[in-house]
């Protein structure tokens, strides 16, 4: 009997066993389909490709449409450039660095004549009808520039005449690229003359010389010319056009995030350390034992190589939603362009979580895989325009050690190819993620910032 019983209690004992663990087998089950439920629901949705709409059939309207938009794209991109290579030499000629007057002044001209012919053929297409009809009608051969300074005034025509690529457009142009262009700069009036202002275009100059003269159906030359820009700029990566079309500085705490050329070492917050962590040798010449072979060149010691910024002309500070200040491409960048350095102030402690900002190389072939941490670069004051990179899941750029020249630099590259108005982006990493109580943006992931 008592066997009996003995039995019974461990037949019931391993069936109540069994329902506990069932139950908690239930209970993670659906823990885990609760979070992912939360993690699909967090996901931004996925909308399937209409390949009829990405590949149009060909010479239907749709295609046209998409080669019209192209070629205009490709026309802004160069007048951004144009224009940035304009001042550029102009600030060469005034600094008397190289021996490029001759240049610059060949390009004044063009620009000059350029909007001399375009008023001028105006005119004299006006007088002539007036002539004929006795009264005045505008019309011109070249309905363009009638078209662009009744719409879009004076300044921006003058701004744009600066470019080769305009000059061109608005005479080789067909009809369906024009419009399309005409719609580009549009939406981007307030990024042009900011980026005349912020590299001082003396775009009036090809003005001054026709505000004295009536120019019946057109605009008044005379306010445009003396309306400034109400906005002070020191350097273009100091001001931020804003999601309502206005213009902000960039802040850390209340104060200027200033732009800077170099990283900042101060010996004084290394405890009187003369020696930056970054460099390849000492001042007595000696090797740190610090970097490896030059990234450019290959030489294994330290030489005169320099890494070139070649996007920093060709960008410009915008407020995006949800991620707040981030950095928007005036031009395409193709996969493993180096587009700049990293660069702040070199600090011996971590001030910050993210990865690419603590640079991790060793020269030693024993150790090459161990990860040594040579500074932090903290560009919270002072640094560049990497710093406003905004993170993704789903980057478009990469932070790189290298060794380039006389030093260890991080470098911003490029993982694919950036088309232009296109947000550069890049992963923060898990690190910096692990570490933080909020939830990533990106739109990419279930806000974990992590794909």
């Amino acid at each position: 009997m008592a066997q009996t019983r003995n039995k019974a209690a461990k037949k019931a004992k391993a069936v109540n066993i069994l329902k506990t663990t069932n139950k908690k087998n239930i209970s993670k089950k659906t823990t885990n389909k609760k979070s992912a439920s939360k993690k699909a629901a967090q996901m931004a949705p996925r909308s399937p490709i209409d390949l009829n709409k990405l590949f149009p059939p060909w010479g239907s309207e749709e295609a046209l449409n998409q080669t019209a938009n192209k070629v205009a794209t490709d026309i802004i991109e160069a007048m951004y450039h144009d224009i940035n290579a304009y001042c550029h030499l102009e600030r060469l000629v005034h600094d008397n660095s190289f021996n490029c007057r001759e240049m610059f002044s060949n390009m004044h001209v063009f620009t000059e004549g350029f909007v001399e012919r375009e008023i001028g053929t105006y005119m004299a297409t006006v007088e002539s009808f007036k002539a004929e009809h006795g009264e005045f009608q505008p019309v011109a051969p070249n309905s363009r520039f009638l078209q662009f300074v009744t719409g879009l005034g004076w300044k921006i025509f003058a701004v744009c005449a600066h470019a080769e690529a305009f000059r061109r457009a608005i005479k080789e142009a067909d009809d369906r690229t024009w419009d399309f262009l005409l719609q580009k700069i549009q939406g981007n009036l307030l990024s042009l003359e900011l980026y005349a202002h912020s590299r001082a275009l003396k775009w009036r100059n090809v003005l001054w010389i026709h505000q004295g003269y009536s120019i019946p159906g057109l605009p008044d030359l005379k306010p445009e010319i003396e309306r400034y820009m109400e906005w002070k700029v020191d350097h273009p990566h100091h001001t931020v056009i804003t999601l309502d079309g206005k213009l902000k500085e960039p802040l850390w705490k209340g104060k200027l995030q200033q732009h800077i050329n170099e990283s900042i070492y101060d010996p004084k917050k290394w405890g009187g350390r003369k020696q930056d962590p970054t460099l390849r040798n000492m001042p007595n010449g000696h090797s740190t034992n610090v970097g490896l072979d030059c990234f450019v060149c290959g030489e294994p010691d330290s030489c005169g190589c320099r890494a070139t910024s070649v996007a920093a002309d060709l960008v410009e500070l915008r407020e995006y939603p949800q991620t707040g200040t981030g950095v928007r491409s005036l031009a395409k960048w193709t996969r493993g362009d180096i587009l700049d350095i990293f660069i702040g102030e070199l600090l011996p402690e971590c001030v910050e979580t993210v990865y690419p900002l603590i640079q991790c190389e060793d020269k030693d072939e024993a150790n090459i895989h161990k990860a040594r941490e040579l500074c932090t670069i903290s560009p919270h004051h002072f640094g560049n325009w990497t710093r406003y990179i905004s993170h993704s899941c789903r980057p478009s750029t990469e932070f790189t050690t290298r060794t380039i020249g006389n030093r260890v630099v991080c470098t911003v590259e490029a993982l694919r190819d950036i088309m232009v108005f296109e947000e550069i982006t890049v992963g923060y990493g898990d690190r910096y993620w692990k570490t933080k109580d909020y939830e990533c943006l990106c739109g990419h992931c279930d806000g974990s910032g992590t794909k």
